[in-house]
Formats: C-alpha cells, structure tokens, sequence
C-alpha cells in the first residue's frame, strides 16, 4: 500500500452528494460477514459485499474486475442509488487486489477437495490469461484510488484474538463452510497447527493490519473489535450508525457463530503452541 499521487479530481461522484461510501476493511474470519448482514439490514444502509474477491466471483464479473476494476468499482459504489440510500459500502480485505491474494494465507493442503481443485483452476486461468505485470498496475491503481478518494470512510474491523482468526480460517478450508444461518451446537472441526505457521500468520496479519491504518489515515476511520460485536453488539452497531451518519435502527440477522467451542477444544496441538509462544508478543491470545 504505497502513498498515492492520484488526483482527487479523476474520482468521479454521483448527483446525490449527501451519500456516504464506506469500505469494512480488514482480513478473513474477523467477522465481516455478520457485520455487513447487520448494516444491510439498515433500511439506509446498501452494501455489496466482496466486490474482489476473485475466485468467489462469476465469470463476467471477473473478466470486469481483471480488465479494469476501477470501473467495476465505480459501476457499483459510485453510482446513483435510491433516495432512501445513505451510505453505500463493500468488504476488502488487506490481500485483495494484491499478489498475496494468489497466495493463501495459511496452508491449505488439509483444504477440502474441491476447494483445491477450485484453487488451481483459478490459478492456472490467471496464469494463461494475464501477465502479472498489467495486473499489478491495475491493482495498484484501485488501491491508490480509494486512498485518494478522502472522503470515503473506512470501518476497520479486526479481531483482538488472533489465534481465534487462525483456526476459524483453518476450519473453514477444512469445511469449506464459510458462514452459517443454523442455530444451536455445530460439529467442531479440531485442527493441528503448526507453531512456525502461526507465528507468521501472526506477524503478516499485524503488519497488514498497521498498514492499512496507515494507508488512510487521513480517512474518517473508525476501529470495530470483532469481540465488541459480538459482546457488545447494539452499543457497536451504535457507533457504527452514527459513524456513517445514519439513524440508529435496531437491526437483526440470521447468522450465527459457527464454533461455541473453546480454543483448546478446538486446536488439538493447543498445550504445545502455548508453551511455544510464552514470554513472546502472541502469549495473550492463550488462556
């Protein structure tokens, strides 16, 4: 995420000035998904999700995206929406559009088969149809749009329990059950977690989290903590609301928690990753 020298004036706007776009940025299994059902759910609210989340989306929207996801961008957030709309928003998270998108965050040879499959036949189309340097360029040239664009607020949402992060991203390739609308006890899926791989997914995920703060610092920004969500979750959504300059509302939804269980219920390996990350800078997010 390097500075940007886009001019402002090459942001184009749509008639109704009083609209408010918002970007919930941040990383997988953060709990974006059940934010961004609770701010549709806002009569004032129009969200569109994960607008580049490449291997996730249809094929004509793709080959947008991948020939010029500027427009893409523009044809969706900044365009004329109903009067009603007062703020309009999308999900991306720190590796998109970016060469760390094609490299998974963490291992996922345990991913499910089809999965993997879906992973190198996306992988293999990117390489036969595209050079990377004019990726590059075109994503780069995203990202510098909406650093430059100022008036953009942004929702950083983050997860104060990395390791929670981690293994909720591991079941998730394991399941490949991203989200769910079931109530009640849910299978738990334990995982083994290697310590080395923790420890970088820690470092990368640290690391991206203080750039992107950095990145837009001159935005309006506003920190959302996953646990708030959950714990918290109408006094959140509070500020939220008055965030993005919208009438406070008492939303619902349908999605629930998928894992209740505790982390050492969950990771089978969790005794010897605690005894490796004591006295170290990730020895909070153990019992």
């Amino acid at each position: 995420m390097t500075t940007s020298n886009l001019n402002l004036a090459s942001i184009s706007t749509d008639s109704n000035s009083k609209i408010q776009r918002f970007m919930v940025l941040g990383s997988a299994r953060t709990g974006s998904n059940l934010l961004l059902s609770l701010l549709s759910a806002h009569p004032h609210i129009k969200t569109y999700g994960e607008l580049f989340n490449l291997d996730m989306l249809p094929e004509t929207s793709l080959l947008e995206v991948l020939d010029d996801p500027v427009t893409f961008l523009r044809r969706r957030v900044y365009q004329n929406h109903k009067l009603e709309i007062a703020a309009i928003g999308f999900k991306m998270f720190y590796e998109h559009l970016t060469r760390d998108y094609f490299i998974k965050p963490v291992d996922v040879s345990d991913a499910a088969p089809q999965l993997q499959e879906k992973y190198t036949r996306f992988s293999n189309f990117i390489e036969s149809n595209y050079a990377w340097e004019i990726l590059d360029e075109r994503f780069r040239t995203t990202w510098e749009f909406l650093r430059a664009d100022q008036s953009l607020a942004v929702i950083h949402l983050q997860r104060r329990n990395m390791l929670h992060t981690l293994t909720s991203l591991k079941r998730a390739f394991v399941t490949s059950q991203w989200w769910s609308l079931k109530s009640g006890p849910q299978t738990t899926h334990p995982v083994h977690l290697d310590p080395e791989e923790c420890g970088r997914y820690f470092q990368k995920l640290s690391h991206s989290a203080a750039e992107a703060d950095a990145a837009f610092a001159e935005h309006p920004k506003i920190n959302v903590i996953y646990e708030d969500l959950i714990e918290k979750q109408q006094a959140t959504l509070q500020r939220i609301f008055a965030f993005l300059k919208v009438p406070c509302k008492s939303v619902t939804t349908r999605m629930k928690k998928q894992n209740l269980a505790s982390l050492r219920e969950t990771v089978d390996n969790y005794e010897q990753l605690k005894s490796y990350f004591r006295n170290t800078r990730w020895d909070v997010f153990f019992e």
